[in-house]
């Protein structure tokens, strides 16, 4: 990864400084709505930098690879990693310290739990050591603490954390009308320091069908169901795995593929042996997975945590019918049976009759998609995700 090519004062003291801070490199939600605003920004506005964990030498690396292809200056702390390991979350306050003397930033903007809590004391110190005003942001990518999943006292420490995180900085961001609720319901935050601004999309470019299903599969298939996602427990993959069995024996031509990356692919690809669905399924990782959209018929997300998904989001400008889970922000993009199907979360059952009910109604399929496309066009815009997150930036600062 590339160092800070730092300006000289004249170069920059017009605009303001802003260093994003996020935990992973590697693609996913948190890491697209980082680069968005960094590389939309306007630049004689801002002077931007952002600093993640270190590469971890995977073909999956691309915040830092997108990053360097619009000029944006990329910086690794090394001792970012997502587990916990007290030693090394000093070691990355002390990188991130550091990294604010070098930069002097106007703004720090941490987006992630662990990068929330570490960048967000770390500024707060170098505002005290450097008595120089520091504007601290942090979006919240939807709250660990929700995970269901996890054990009760996990739960409750992570939202002790939480707070914590939230009164070093100065404002909070949510992505999703759950997560408003959620911050006031559990006071996590108070009122006036918590705004929501969904994510946006601009225009994307798509594959044709036939030379995406190529490209993925190397021949066409007549029925696909797609998923764009990392492979995490918080996805509830193994839950779309096991409803494929019932779909199967009714639409035995269908096909599916999960595009993404991640710790569970192990675990799934043995899900998938042990059901026996190798000929039906696809794990495959992709760059830049959005332009293979339109090789799907339906798409699927049935994640456990959401924020607010950019892929259905894209899956919207796609004009596909969507399946999702009623997590997180999802309602907040879809409403059940006018731009898509919503089910409950961990329900194979369900999910394997939402896409009985679209593989067999292409009337249906249509009209969710033309629907969810008009949708995402006119509520979740790239523009108005910037227009107001500059808006806060600019009033934080006032």
């Amino acid at each position: 990864m590339n160092g800070y090519n730092y300006k000289t004062k004249m170069q920059t003291s017009q605009r303001t400084k802003i260093l994003f801070v996020i935990t992973k490199p590697v693609w996913g939600g948190a890491q697209r709505y980082v680069f968005d605003l960094a590389t939309n920004l306007p630049k004689n506005q801002f002077d931007v930098a952002v600093a993640c964990g270190p590469s971890l030498g995977t073909t999956t690396d691309t915040l830092i690879d997108a990053l360097q292809k619009k000029s944006i200056p990329t910086h690794s702390i090394q001792h970012f990693q997502k587990s916990i390991n007290p030693l090394k979350e000093l070691f990355s306050f002390f990188e991130i310290l550091s990294l604010c003397f070098r930069f002097q930033p106007d703004i720090v903007h941490s987006n992630s739990s662990k990068a929330g809590g570490i960048a967000g004391l770390a500024a707060l110190v170098y505002k005290f050591i450097s008595r120089k005003s520091v504007t601290r942001i942090f979006t919240v990518h939807g709250w660990a603490f929700m995970e269901t999943w996890r054990p009760k006292w996990q739960r409750v420490f992570i939202r002790m954390v939480s707070r914590m995180t939230v009164l070093v900085h100065d404002h909070s961001i949510v992505i999703s009308k759950s997560d408003y609720t959620i911050t006031r319901t559990y006071n996590v935050a108070p009122k006036h320091k918590v705004t929501l601004i969904h994510n946006g999309v601009g225009a994307l470019e798509f594959l044709p069908r036939d030379k995406a299903q190529q490209k993925l599969f190397g021949k066409e298939h007549s029925f696909v169901i797609g998923v764009i996602a990392e492979w995490t427990k918080n996805k509830g993959l193994t839950y779309l795995i096991e409803a494929l069995p019932a779909v199967l024996a009714k639409f035995p031509e269908i096909f599916v593929c999960l595009i993404g990356w991640g710790e569970e692919h192990l675990k799934l690809q043995t899900h998938i042996i042990k059901l026996k669905l190798e000929k039906n399924m696809l794990l495959v990782s992709k760059n830049s997975a959005a332009q293979y959209l339109k090789a799907f018929d339906v798409f699927v997300l049935p994640s456990l945590k959401e924020g607010l998904p950019y892929t259905i989001l894209e899956a919207g400008l796609a004009e596909l019918p969507v399946i999702a889970t009623q997590v997180g922000g999802v309602p907040d993009i879809i409403e059940h049976e006018t731009h898509g199907l919503l089910v409950d979360p961990a329900s194979p059952q369900q999910l394997s009759n939402a896409i009985m009910k679209l593989t067999q109604n292409k009337s249906l399929r249509d009209t969710y998609g033309k629907a969810l496309h008009a949708r995402v066009r006119q509520a979740f815009s790239l523009k108005t995700m910037l227009t107001k997150t500059i808006e806060l930036y600019n009033n934080s600062q006032s």
